[in-house]
């Protein structure tokens, strides 16, 4: 077999074909006099069985010891694979809801596709400039973290949007939006109390999802960005439940 029938019948590309030879994966065969590299029945099996374990999410670096008999699937490596791919199918769905609601004319198409079906649905009733800023706060995101850390998040907003918070994030939501120059320091430390009894674990978990690196990096941004766009009764909210959040610790 050439080259292009072994890549036909494996289902991969003359380029991946190439790949594993460069590699190591796959053993380059024979050429004929013509120049032709000869393909054999063994190497097409050696190729399926590539496919196989790639397909089964294992790394090309994982996959020489299974196939030389030098290593076994440990119940590890399974679980491994397992917690991969089931971080993959929550990505899936979060992007299918995404996509489904962009169908159907309810998604904007300027937020971030890892948070929009959860972000959405809490935008329902929020002031013009909130939902603004939300969608700012999202591309920011999307922007500095990575794939992982993205859904690390995308899972957290997931929570807010769940019928157990979600009542409660958009009358909180609804009250943060309502101040103004004629809200005292009574009703914006009461609303700062609620915000901390409520939503509390969850900031904490929101906080420690972005702390290091990069990550603290996009936090400061967030801050930053929260500040510029609320108005002074808003920003002492947010310094009153920052503090609050700290002294709880």
């Amino acid at each position: 077999m050439r080259s292009k029938e072994i890549a036909g019948l494996a289902g991969v590309s003359i380029r991946t074909l190439r790949h594993y030879h460069q590699i190591g994966l796959l053993p380059e065969p024979p050429r004929q006099n013509n120049g032709y590299r000869a393909y054999s029945v063994p190497h097409l099996i050696r190729l399926l069985r590539i496919g196989q374990l790639t397909a089964l999410g294992f790394s090309l670096s994982q996959i020489p010891a299974f196939l030389d008999g030098r290593a076994e699937m440990s119940e590890d490596s399974l679980d491994a694979l397992l917690e991969g791919l089931t971080r993959q199918i929550e990505l899936l769905e979060r992007q299918r809801r995404t996509v489904t609601a962009l169908r159907d004319g309810k998604g904007p198409p300027d937020m971030a596709p890892e948070f929009a079906a959860s972000l959405m649905p809490l935008e329902v009733g929020r002031d013009p400039k909130a939902v603004r800023a939300g969608r700012e706060q999202s591309v920011l995101l999307s922007h500095l973290l990575d794939q992982g850390q993205r859904a690390e998040l995308a899972r957290l907003y997931d929570q807010l949007a769940d019928l157990e918070y979600g009542a409660t994030v958009r009358e909180l939501g609804d009250r943060f939006d309502a101040l103004g120059p004629d809200s005292d320091d009574v009703e914006i430390s009461a609303l700062a109390e609620d915000y901390i009894a409520h939503l509390g674990s969850w900031m904490r978990d929101f906080d420690n999802a972005l702390s290091g690196g990069r990550k603290r990096q996009a936090a400061t941004l967030l801050w930053l960005h929260a500040l510029e766009n609320t108005n002074d009764q808003q920003k002492q909210l947010l310094r009153e439940i920052n503090s609050g959040l700290k002294s709880k610790r």
